[in-house]
């Protein structure tokens, strides 16, 4: 029974994933969801009781990604290696997770009106760990002297260009749908620009290495 259970939720997940994704929370309709998962309108409240309650569980779905590509930036790392990995990672969660990357980036936009406290206080430790990461190897001089607060935001805004400027990126590339290509290309563009703006002399040797790959 618990296995039968936790497939069915799956099912109700993705699917809500993709209509939360192409509606957005307000015109999204159980019923819709239902249809989609292949499921009895009623299972999706014996499971998760309300639609907030399911467009939570979507969001807190993205947050153990994030922490996980976050988990890349430690203090003793090398700064080129660390922010490399973090963007890599990044990028990764936006190819790998596309409906969910969608809606969470909807809901930042609307300033994270419905997001649960566990996600903000997830989120808010993250953002805090990540920028006094940056502060250390800035003061270490391991990093140009920049503020790391909007260093920050310039990489979270930078690899989520791929969910939230959809139609715009099938424009200028000529595809509807990204490939992996444009994902690799994407990351390695994005770490060249940031390494190529904050890395000091202590890093210049692994920026060359890094830009020439």
């Amino acid at each position: 029974m618990t296995r039968i259970r936790q497939h069915n939720q799956q099912l109700i997940l993705q699917a809500a994933s993709a209509e939360f994704a192409a509606r957005g929370f307000d015109a999204t309709q159980t019923r819709d969801i239902a249809a989609r998962a292949g499921v009895p309108k009623a299972n999706l409240y014996y499971y998760f009781q309300t639609k907030e309650n399911l467009y939570a569980r979507v969001l807190l779905g993205f947050v153990e990604p994030l922490l996980e590509a976050s988990a890349v930036l430690r203090e003793s790392d090398d700064p080129t290696q660390g922010l490399q990995a973090y963007i890599a990672a990044r990028i990764r969660i936006a190819r790998e997770h596309p409906h969910i990357a969608k809606v969470f980036s909807g809901e930042l936009l609307l300033g994270g009106r419905q997001l649960p406290a566990e996600c903000r206080d997830l989120l808010y430790a993250e953002a805090q760990r990540n920028v006094e990461c940056l502060r250390s190897w800035i003061n270490r001089g391991l990093l140009a002297p920049v503020d790391p607060e909007h260093l920050m935001l310039f990489i979270w805004s930078a690899t989520r260009t791929y969910t939230t400027l959809g139609w715009q990126m099938a424009h200028i590339t000529g595809r509807q749908t990204p490939q992996d290509e444009d994902y690799q290309q994407a990351a390695a563009t994005i770490t060249r620009l940031v390494l190529g703006g904050v890395a000091s002399q202590g890093v210049s040797a692994g920026r060359t290495l890094l830009f020439a790959t």
